[in-house]
């Protein structure tokens, strides 16, 4: 009794009213006052259908007590035991290629192949001679218009196909898919480019080479060159919006042409994407960036108020923690240096003693002078490829410390000349407090105070991810090697004094002095003194062509009152006494040791009188004991000593406090 309308489960109108389950005219209110919902109007050899769900439930449920649960019964679709997937039209419309590049949509796929399973499915009845004569109750005479009905009843959400309803229609459309297969039931617009006014080889290279003119011409110029060469040669004539279709095509082949390789490059080409580093001074990164606060500078006739200062800053991406930094006018080499020589310091602050990293990045400003800094403070430097614009790491980390803490500042700027302008700060605000701005060196300071603090939020974690590290994978930099790269000199060479090397530096007095005994061997040299302006306790000593190094310290200086004494005095005195013992030992015992060797030759001396031309002294430190004949008995014993390889004890006078450094 009950149908299936699409989805929808229907009644026919006319046995519920011959039923007895609801009159006519209580019908006909319920319909009129839209309480019903009528799915077929009945006309001649068409019958009425209702919606079921649509009755009020006293009429659902007389329904179906007289013929049953509508959602126990069969679907009566002669096309369902025929419908079926159909791989092979799936893979036709999936890779169906409407253009270079260009597939059928997603949507039009599921069209088409729903199309195809229907169609096939009816092939399938109209085969089945038995199923097709259950379905037209025994006449075939009418079938199509029953086959019409079964296609509009399918199911939408499994087979959203876009046949036609009409049984006349739908007979063509069967037809001409049986002859031409799985095409005809594209659209003629998906079939059609839109460049088919440009045919041959020599159209399209003409019209490629207009769009990819260096002036950048736009569809309605590339247009008319082309249709004027076109009306020449006899081409069909195209429009604005054919350029545009075919610009699309070809925007990668076109782009370097318009935009340069640069802007190709950094546009069109695979980008590369990298992890962060997994440890502390794996990697390095360092670029310029001009801090957004301006200040106020006085330049003795007016006063200015845009100026910004420049920060160099070197950034570890382990945690983008700012390992180094330094200010200035504007950037410059001897900023990056300074920059760097600050990043070197903070890790002897950080681990104790300095660090090198494994890698370090930066572009290629001043790379040829600034290639030996960063080969000092890596194992590697991996400067960025030329006019290689793409953003690193380090470039929205300054957006980050702008927004973060600059913004908040009376001074700030905003966010670059390029930036939208809502983003800005308001110009009337910052002409009413300019006079508030600060000086240069009040920005620096300021600028430092926001280093401190975004340092001092990654510190722990920096330090506790280099406490993990392998000690292998730590690379230590000397204080020599430090001072030798970032150290500055002033001023004239100088010689070395008893009480060490003395310069003059701004008009303040420095001493420094060595511990390495070597370094008095070389008191004709002239030395250059390498210092750091930040720590002016060590300094390193080199020659013209620095083959000699010699790192320098601070002398302690001792209280001259032993009341004045005060803890670590004793240490540093004992240290200089020791390094002294230490020194006049090495010259006992050199020379002692050049005695021995000359024993073998003393003999032949003592024959020619030798020692009469040379004060040579013995293993004793004597002289007249070996020419004076009246000491026969000492100097046989000096002799055999000397022969033997005697110590000094040996001959040592009893009661006699004797030191071996004196007898030479």
């Amino acid at each position: 009794m009950y149908e299936s309308f699409g989805n929808t489960i229907a009644v026919p109108v006319k046995a519920i009213i011959d039923s007895g389950i609801i009159s006519k005219s209580n019908y006909d209110q319920l319909v009129l006052r839209k309480k019903v919902k009528v799915l077929q109007r009945g006309c001649l050899g068409t019958p009425a259908l209702a919606d079921f769900s649509s009755f009020p439930e006293r009429f659902r449920r007389a329904m179906e007590t007289v013929f049953g649960d509508p959602k126990s019964e069969r679907s009566t679709n002669a096309l369902d035991e025929f419908l079926g997937q159909d791989t092979k039209a799936m893979e036709y419309y999936s890779s169906y290629e409407v253009d270079d590049n260009r597939y059928l949509p997603a949507d039009t796929i599921k069209e088409y192949y729903a199309n195809a399973c229907v169609l096939n499915a009816i092939h399938l009845l109209l085969n089945s001679r038995r199923s097709l004569q259950k379905m037209c109750s025994g006449t075939v005479k009418a079938y199509w218009p029953t086959i019409a009905k079964n296609v509009m009843d399918l199911d939408r959400k499994d087979y959203p196909h876009s046949l036609p309803l009409n049984d006349r229609r739908l007979k063509d459309r069967y037809n001409q898919y049986q002859k031409g297969g799985y095409e005809v039931l594209i659209h003629k617009n998906f079939c059609n480019k839109n460049s088919a006014k440009v045919v041959e080889d020599a159209q399209e290279a003409l019209l490629i080479e207009f769009m990819a003119d260096p002036r950048n011409l736009d569809n309605a110029q590339v247009a008319m060159l082309y249709n004027t060469v076109a009306r020449a040669m006899v081409w069909k004539e195209i429009t604005p919006a054919s350029v545009g279709v075919w610009r699309q095509k070809n925007e990668t082949m076109i782009y370097a042409g318009r935009r340069g390789g640069t802007a190709f490059r950094n546009k069109k080409t695979m980008q590369v994407h990298r992890s962060a580093p997994t440890a502390p001074l794996y990697y390095l990164t360092l670029d310029g960036w001009d801090v957004e606060l301006m200040y106020q500078e006085f330049d003795g006739k007016k006063t200015t108020y845009h100026q910004r200062p420049t920060a160099v800053v070197v950034l570890d991406p382990c945690v983008k923690y700012i390992l180094g930094y330094a200010l200035g006018t504007h950037e410059t080499p001897e900023l990056i240096a300074q920059a760097l020589r600050n990043a070197m310091c903070h890790t002897a602050k950080l681990f104790g003693q300095m660090y090198r990293s494994h890698q370090v990045q930066s572009d290629r400003y001043a790379i040829k002078k600034m290639t030996p800094f960063y080969e000092a403070i890596a194992h590697l430097s991996t400067p960025a490829k030329a006019h290689n614009a793409k953003t690193k790491v380090i470039e929205p980390y300054f957006y980050k410390l702008n927004h973060d803490y600059c913004q908040f500042e009376k001074n700030w700027s905003g966010y670059g000349v390029t930036s939208d302008i809502e983003n800005q700060p308001n110009i009337e605000y910052l002409n009413k407090y300019k006079k508030d701005f600060p000086d240069y060196d009040g920005v620096c300071k300021q600028f430092s105070e926001i280093i401190e603090k975004e340092r001092a939020k990654k510190i722990d974690e920096y330090r506790k991810l280099w406490n993990a590290t392998s000690e292998d994978d730590k690379l230590e930099m000397s204080v020599e090697n430090y001072l030798l790269t970032f150290g500055i000199t002033k001023g004239k060479t100088v010689m070395r004094e008893p009480s060490g090397l003395h310069k003059t530096i701004d008009g303040i007095k420095y001493t420094w002095d060595c511990f390495n005994p070597a370094f008095r061997n070389n008191d004709h040299i002239s030395w250059t003194i390498l210092f750091d302006p930040t720590d002016m306790t060590r300094a390193l000593a080199v020659n013209d062509d620095r083959s000699l190094r010699f790192l320098l310290e601070k002398p302690y200086v001792q209280p001259m009152a032993l009341k004045d004494r005060k803890p670590g005095d004793s240490g540093e005195l004992q240290r200089v006494r020791e390094f002294n013992a230490s020194l006049e030992k090495q010259v006992a015992d050199f020379r002692e040791q050049n005695i021995l060797k000359m024993a073998s030759i003393v003999p032949v001396m003592l024959q020619n009188e030798t020692l009469q031309k040379f004060c040579l002294t013995d293993s004793e430190g004597q002289h007249k004991n070996n020419r004076n004949a009246n000491r026969k008995a000492l100097t046989g014993k000096v002799e055999k000593g000397i022969l033997k390889g005697a110590k000094v004890e040996d001959v040592q006078t009893e009661n006699e406090e004797f030191n071996p450094f004196d007898k030479y």
